[in-house]
């Protein structure tokens, strides 16, 4: 067949006949792993059948041979052009086409043209930070790309203003991680510092931002952007790179800040997991259908009707009757805060 396989990625393992095989509808989330039976008659977590749908879901393209962990999305693969060459060829497919990756210009094409990403949310970060696109497959199968944005007034920005957009979006998620880890990054930037000169080397900065994130970025380059560097000796002043007020507001309790913001992957994870119409808001009853769940699995936690109406009252910070990630994120801290002032 020449057929086109519009998936979102693949990996060293995917088996396309495996994963035909599992019913269309099954996933209302893949953050909730699919279960068998085994031996015993007892329930497990099924991970081949979910390691199949991690890698088809999360995987993204990489222009160096070879299928490595994703860290970046913390699931699914980095996939180089000779797994989905091999992939496609097995199957006698002409292209792999997938989405779930921002492009600036609304797609992008790679490994041999056989690989395309397609992304059509323009203004995906902000206005004027990308095009979406579409595709038109032609009689001869070749794809054809129709690019649009969703504002009249922001489609024809030069592409250095776009660019310029989605690198200001990035750069406020890296500073997020960084006061994320403060901690830990001041006692890396002070273990290549025992005089207490508050000055590192570039080497040393960039080796501990790289060890402490765990993110494999051009930290030399990034280093205008996040950190002073003293002009003589060209050393950097790494208490500089948490001088952004922007992340740090007005909140007294920064340690639960910091807490807080390390921990957002996996209250994200948990809101999600109670939003189960995926609306993006949970509602009472959601909340509720959450706290029975935990009752069942924890017999110390237990609500009244009238206790989870305060609950959702105080969670509610808007009034709007529902609750967003930003209250649900925002309760937390300031529960924390309360314990910490004696006043629970």
């Amino acid at each position: 067949s020449s057929g086109i396989n519009a998936e979102y990625g693949v990996s060293d393992i995917t088996d396309l006949q495996y994963i035909n095989q599992i019913p269309r509808h099954k996933y209302a989330s893949i953050l909730r792993p699919p279960m068998k039976t085994n031996a015993d008659g007892e329930e497990e977590v099924d991970l081949i059948e979910w390691r199949q749908m991690l890698d088809l879901l999360w995987s993204d393209p990489k222009a160096a041979l070879g299928c490595e962990p994703n860290t970046f999305r913390g699931g699914g693969t980095y996939f180089g052009p000779d797994i989905s060459g091999g992939i496609l060829d097995k199957h006698n497919f002409k292209l792999l086409i997938r989405s779930h990756e921002c492009k600036p210009d609304g797609y992008d094409v790679v490994h041999d043209g056989r690989v395309i990403t397609v992304f059509s949310a323009s203004n995906y970060y902000e206005a004027g930070s990308n095009l979406g696109a579409y595709i038109k497959l032609l009689p001869n199968h070749k794809p054809q790309f129709i690019q649009f944005s969703a504002t009249e007034n922001t489609k024809q920005l030069p592409l250095c203003s776009r660019v310029s957009k989605v690198e200001s979006s990035a750069l406020r998620d890296l500073r997020t991680q960084m006061f994320a880890n403060k901690g830990r990054l001041l006692a890396a930037f002070q273990s290549h510092d025992p005089e207490g000169t508050g000055f590192i080397s570039m080497n040393e900065w960039a080796e501990s931002m790289s060890g402490v994130l765990n993110l494999d970025l051009p930290w030399r380059t990034l280093r205008s952007k996040l950190a002073e560097q003293e002009e003589d000796t060209g050393k950097i002043k790494y208490a500089t790179c948490f001088t952004d007020g922007n992340l740090e507001g007005s909140i007294a309790n920064k340690q639960v800040t910091e807490t807080i913001y390390r921990q957002r992957n996996i209250l994200e994870t948990i809101f999600r997991l109670l939003d189960t119409d995926n609306s993006g808001l949970l509602s009472r009853e959601e909340l509720r259908a959450g706290c029975e769940l935990l009752a069942k699995h924890n017999g110390s936690i237990s609500l009244s009707s009238d206790e989870l109406d305060n609950l959702v009252d105080t969670m509610d910070i808007n009034k709007d009757g529902e609750i967003n990630f930003n209250e649900f994120l925002e309760s937390f801290r300031m529960v924390d805060n309360k314990f910490a002032n004696g006043n629970m």
